[in-house]
Formats: C-alpha cells, sequence, structure tokens
C-alpha cells in the first residue's frame, strides 16, 4: 500500500529547525537511508517554500499568486511517499520525523 506522509510546518516548527538543524537533518538522512534500504521509499523532497504558486477562481475569474498563501501560519514543508505493508508501518515511518514533536505530519493512502 503506498501512503503519503505529509509533513507541515509553522512558524514555531521554523524556530526549531533554525535552533538546531542538523536534529532535523540526521532524522530525515536516517529514515532516507532506511526506507531506501527496504525498498519502501517512492519519493519524498522538501518543498522550498520560495518558490509556491496559489491557482484559483475569484469570482469567475482564474487568479494566480506567488507565495504559499493559507489560513493561518502553517505550510506544507514536505513529504514522503512510500510503498508499505500496512498504514502501522507507515505511522512508524512518520513517527521518526523530528517534526512530529513540533508540527502536524500526517498520513493518507492514495488511492490510485
Amino acid at each position: 500500500m503506498r501512503y503519503m506522509i505529509i509533513i507541515s510546518t509553522d512558524d514555531d516548527a521554523r524556530r526549531q529547525w533554525d535552533a538546531d538543524p542538523a536534529v532535523f537533518e540526521d532524522a530525515h538522512r536516517a529514515v532516507f537511508a532506511e526506507l531506501e534500504a527496504s525498498g519502501e521509499l517512492v519519493d519524498g523532497n522538501e518543498l522550498d517554500p520560495d518558490d509556491t504558486t496559489v491557482i484559483g477562481t475569484w469570482r469567475g475569474i482564474r487568479i494566480s499568486s506567488r507565495g504559499p498563501f493559507t489560513e493561518g501560519t502553517e505550510v506544507l514543508g514536505g513529504y514522503y511517499i512510500v510503498d508499505v505493508a500496512d498504514r502501522e508501518r507507515a505511522v512508524e515511518i512518520a513517527g521518526k520525523l523530528a517534526e512530529t514533536r513540533f508540527s502536524p505530519v500526517e498520513i493518507r493512502r492514495l488511492m490510485h
């Protein structure tokens, strides 16, 4: 089963990252190495917060805005797509990410 592990970030998480980036980077390196060795990694990456475009329609007019404009301060910071035996394994993998101490990490099964 394939799952997407969605890493959200907010101002508090960014401050934690800035205070000790090695903690986060080491956790991601370890998770990537583990998933590559087990063959469970499909894809994963950090998302650039400065190169974002949001497309939508307002009053029938298509609009395009630069920047991660969302309600509040939380934005999508990165993701993993994993091919694992079950949801429990996806939860186990997500639990290894340092971000879980400061911001939400969501797990969703891919439908197709």
